[in-house]
């Protein structure tokens, strides 16, 4: 079926199929072309060009658009448009938006068409490529069909260009072909009264009938050059309609014949189930190729895994040999571990122990120490009602800080065997009473709570008492300086989660403090808040969530969340 394609390299071979094809879709021989644009692909692939892969996609899509396959036509182009793009070839990717513009304008669907055809015109004319930009023209015609004087000026302006450029060219003949048709239409269906009297166009119906007729027969002569069947076929037979609006009956019926045998031999079912089949074997052919691959494929996995399982037997063995040598060695070893394992714990337990003391009691203490200084500094300058006020907030301070260290002691000695935290029912109001009594001596910091009355959660009261006693210390130690000072503690419901929440209206926490606290770094001085790793450490073992947000110059918040 394919003609002897002579030696020489693959791309040589691949474009002489292509060129070879071309030929025979000329002929209206679609499935030798099918075969030879198959053949062109099957090189390209096998050696990787992009642009000759495009090329046969591009190829392929002209078979399937002129069997009236729009599915695979479709298939072609999308895949010969994006490798267009891919290595950007402006001139195969114009040609390829006009193609599928001309897809869209055979399917009947004029306006996706023009969509097309408007981006592959700029691509053209960009190009300087006068005779693909008069193809444009004379498919954008076939839009107008309805306004035929606008048709007629498209067709027109394509063959002024054409005419600079004589040849054999497909379009060109179809152009002529398309242009006859208009004229012809534009007498049948009486448009005559849309066109201009001074335009060139004549009004006479004659004149315009002999026009048509003038140019359909130069296309069939085109067509009948080229061995071009199916074209001559189409303006066979637009020429039987106009010789029957003649009168010319037997000329008319001559040539509807011809048109009728032609067509029935191009798009027989036949030539297409060819196609189809041509198309099926390439597909088979690539299937046995992965098949082959496969097995290649198969049969290495499978001597890969020979040699794993008597590697693995030999390791086997060994394992074996040293089993009962490191039998006793394994038992030794995981008796020092759990050693190793209580001992680091005791530690641990040990530091933070030590730790909350010192945070949680430094402050209450200091307090006390600066009421003392105060009234020994500066009896004199105090009134008996100050003085009175004094010894009652040193009193307060006091018992807050026994009540602290009694509670610490208390929880504490509960929290020596793993620190395992022992969940009650508490009230929020508790925990703000206990905040107001052990800052009560601290001045200069305006302290709000907010709650409703009779909101209740269910935690250990001595784990989150201690962070709340800590937040609010850390708060406090920060806004000294600070005018209007203030601290406001928040509690409420939301969903089923419990929250609390305290703010200040500080500095702010530095970006160092932020990142400590978020990747729960040692901090090693009280200024930079020991208590927050404490404070997280403890958050987590009751179950509770701790985040915090602070803005340089705009203070800080912290909320602590519980599922319910």
């Amino acid at each position: 079926m394919v003609a002897h394609i002579k030696p020489g390299d693959k791309v040589t071979k691949a474009f002489e199929l292509i060129a070879l094809g071309q030929q025979y879709t000329n002929k209206s021989d679609y499935i030798s072309a099918m075969d030879c644009y198959q053949q062109s692909l099957n090189i390209a692939q096998s050696i990787n060009s992009d642009s000759l892969t495009a090329n046969c996609y591009k190829h392929m899509a002209i078979i399937a658009f002129a069997q009236k396959n729009y599915n695979r036509d479709s298939v072609y182009n999308a895949d010969a448009l994006r490798i267009y793009k891919k290595i950007n070839d402006k001139l195969g990717e114009g040609s390829v938006l006009r193609d599928i513009g001309s897809a869209y304008l055979r399917r009947g669907m004029p306006l996706q068409a023009k969509i097309y055809y408007d981006q592959a015109l700029p691509i053209f004319k960009q190009l300087g490529e006068e005779q693909l930009v008069a193809g444009i023209y004379s498919n954008m015609a076939t839009i107008y069909k309805d306004n035929y004087r606008k048709c007629i000026e498209l067709h027109l302006a394509a063959k002024r260009i054409w005419d600079k450029y004589p040849g054999d060219d497909e379009l060109i003949s179809i152009n002529t072909g398309n242009l006859g048709v208009a004229y012809f239409y534009m007498v049948r269906f009486g448009a005559l009264k849309s066109i201009k009297p001074d335009s060139i166009i004549f009004a006479d119906s004659v004149k315009d009938l002999k026009i048509a007729q003038k140019y359909i027969r130069q296309a069939i002569k085109m067509t009948e050059l080229r061995n071009d069947i199916e074209d001559k076929a189409y303006y066979t037979e637009i020429l039987s309609e106009l010789q029957y609006h003649n009168g010319d009956y037997k000329g008319a019926y001559d040539n509807f014949n011809f048109y009728q045998d032609v067509t029935d031999s191009i798009f027989s079912q036949q030539n297409k189930n060819k196609i189809a089949e041509l198309e099926s074997r390439n597909e088979i052919q690539k299937k046995n190729q992965e098949i082959l691959n496969q097995k290649t494929r198969a049969q290495s996995q499978q001597r890969n895994i020979l040699l794993l399982l008597a590697g693995l037997v030999i390791m086997l063995i060994i394992g074996g040999l040293y089993y009962r040598l490191s039998a006793v060695r394994k038992q030794k070893n995981i008796a020092l571990t759990k050693l190793n394992e209580q001992l680091d714990s005791a530690n641990k337990l040990k530091a933070k122990f030590f730790a909350i003391i010192t945070h949680d009691l430094r402050s209450p203490i200091v307090s006390l120490v600066n009421f003392l200084q105060l009234q020994k500094r500066e009896a004199r300058l105090l009134s008996e009602e100050q003085k009175a006020e004094q010894e009652s907030k040193i009193t307060k301070s006091a018992v807050a800080l026994l009540e602290v260290m009694e509670e610490i002691l208390l929880w504490s000695k509960g929290q020596m065997e793993n620190f395992s935290p022992e969940k009650t029912t508490v009230a929020v109001t508790g925990l703000f009473s206990y905040l107001k009594d052990f800052f009560s001596g601290t001045t200069g910091i305006n302290f709000i709570y907010q709650s409703d009355e009779n909101l209740i959660l269910r935690t250990d009261e001595n784990y989150l008492k201690t962070i709340m006693h800590n937040l609010t210390q850390n708060a406090a130690n920060a806004l000294k300086g600070t005018p209007g000072a203030t601290i406001t503690w928040k509690a409420w419901e939301e969903s089923d989660q419990f929250k609390l929440s305290i703010s200040d209206n500080g500095p702010g926490m530095t970006d160092e403090q932020v990142k400590n606290f978020e990747e729960n770094l040692t901090i090693g001085s009280s200024k930079h808040g020991l208590g927050l790793n404490l404070v997280k450490d403890m958050a987590q073992t009751i179950g509770c969530t701790i985040t915090l947000s602070s803005k340089k110059g705009a203070g800080t918040s912290f909320v602590l969340t519980f599922s319910s």
